[in-house]
């Protein structure tokens, strides 16, 4: 059998799949920030297209997740008929979620939320330009259906939704990045893997958790409280005992 690559040959193969942040690397792989440093500043992908940087604490005000989120749509336009990406990101835990469509119509918008209401939860208020698709009665009866509040920023004023645009630019960032190594995979599946790397891997040099575990461990109503009965063998007599309360959940 093959010795096994050494912690740092780990995390050089690892970012030249998921070209991940310097923190991610730091935080997965317990190496320095030297050592991360050099495997991103020799990562000839990243020296092309800029490694995306998050921001921790996107609102100032001590949000919890799920009170604001800001949703748009970008155009991607590899991936044919459904370039069109709409995107949603939690104003304060930075937690991403995104689908590629074929159209840009309020039934699209619909779609794309109950997805990102399956994977995020529900938030408290939505934040959206003044665009049809929003301002549609449609849309609104949809929001009231779901208890989720909406507001829209001045017409013709981008700056009002600056952190789903820098998203945008973040996962058409790491799309750049992936897709060399990526070359047989469906845009589908490109989308999935750069929604990974920026919700699971990266992290901030402030906070070294991701945006997805930032997203559920803040906010109390997410939250899982209750753990898994468990059965255990003792490995002296063979036999199971058990249920027991679950102590701890991570690797062994």
């Amino acid at each position: 059998m093959a010795p096994l690559p050494s912690i740092f040959e780990q995390a050089k193969l690892s970012h030249q799949l998921h070209h991940q942040n310097v923190p991610g690397l730091v935080r997965r792989f317990h190496i320095t920030w030297e050592q991360a440093k050099a495997i991103v500043a020799t990562c000839p992908s990243c020296n092309q297209h800029a490694l995306p940087t998050l921001s921790v604490g996107l609102n100032p005000r001590g949000l919890k997740s799920c009170e604001v989120w800001q949703t748009d749509v970008t155009h991607i336009p590899q991936s044919g008929r459904s370039k069109y990406v709409r995107v949603s990101v939690d104003i304060f835990s930075g937690a991403i979620f995104a689908s590629a469509h074929t159209g840009e119509k309020t039934s699209d918008v619909i779609k794309h939320l109950i997805q990102a209401f399956s994977f995020m939860g529900i938030p408290r208020e939505l934040k959206t330009h003044n665009g049809p698709a929003y301002c549609s009665r449609e849309f609104s009866s949809f929001l009231q259906q779901w208890g989720v509040g909406h507001k829209t920023g001045i017409p013709h004023s981008p700056t009002r939704q600056a952190v789903v645009e820098r998203t945008h630019c973040e996962i058409k960032r790491v799309l750049n990045q992936q897709q060399p190594v990526l070359k047989t995979e469906t845009q589908m599946s490109l989308l999935a893997r750069a929604l990974f790397t920026l919700n699971l891997l990266n992290c901030t040099f402030e906070v070294l958790n991701p945006p997805i575990i930032h997203h559920f461990g803040a906010n109390p109503q997410l939250n899982i409280k209750e753990r898994l009965p468990v059965v255990v063998r003792d490995p002296e007599t063979g036999r199971t005992e058990g249920p027991h309360d679950l102590v701890m959940w991570g690797r062994g």
